[in-house]
């Protein structure tokens, strides 16, 4: 989501900033940097940076900080993993910052609602399936990828709405009306998206989800 500083005081943008700087820290550290030698790994990553880009560059809303935008962030994590992840939403920011709304000072609170939180929520519901449910396709399509996408934009967005109203920055009213009513129509077309995008890439190019194997999901069962 697009965030303008003006709204925000300096202390949530410090601890955002800080936290985020953590957060990206541990992401490099821990990050499988040899899936980047892979041949044509690094140009599939920067071409979903673009893709990332423009998506988020093609936002609507109503007032500061309310932006609507689909995510994808869901269907990169089972790409790349959820610290390549990470990487490509801030290298997606860069240019958002550079031609949108969206400004420097709070790019760290941004890439936490829109980036950070949802890669989360994707990596965590493939860690809850892969632990408690059998190794099968069609539950890593539709719970991985659909139910994924879905949770991850709706926790985007219940953070957004949440943060600015604790915030004292918009009243109850205008978040709901201006924000949190648009969730239909961003969530269930979020988990679509996804949907397509990670069932199209089984199909066809299933070595570009770092997370699925056929030994897993085909002949394992």
């Amino acid at each position: 989501m697009l965030l303008t500083a003006e709204l925000f005081t300096p202390a949530p943008l410090l601890i955002a900033a800080g936290g985020y700087a953590a957060i990206m820290w541990r992401a490099l550290r821990t990050a499988p940097w040899w899936q980047l030698y892979q041949p044509g790994r690094l140009s599939l990553f920067a071409i979903s940076v673009t893709g990332l880009a423009v998506l988020w560059s093609l936002n609507a809303g109503v007032s500061p900080g309310l932006s609507l935008h689909y995510l994808a962030v869901t269907t990169v994590t089972l790409m790349f993993g959820w610290q390549f992840a990470l990487l490509a939403v801030a290298f997606a920011l860069l240019p958002v910052t550079l031609f949108t709304a969206q400004d420097w000072a709070s790019l760290p609170l941004a890439a936490l609602l829109s980036g950070v939180l949802p890669v989360f929520v994707s990596h965590g519901v493939l860690r809850l399936v892969e632990r408690t449910l059998p190794p099968h396709p069609f539950i890593y399509l539709y719970l991985c990828a659909f139910a994924g996408a879905a949770l991850a934009i709706l926790a985007s967005m219940l953070a957004v709405g949440g943060l600015v109203y604790a915030l004292e920055i918009y009243p109850a009213g205008k978040i709901t009306a201006e924000y949190l009513a648009y969730l239909p129509l961003l969530v269930l077309p979020e988990a679509i998206l996804n949907g397509i995008m990670v069932t199209a890439m089984v199909m066809l190019k299933p070595e570009w989800l770092c997370t699925w194997s056929d030994e897993r999901y085909i002949r394992g069962r």
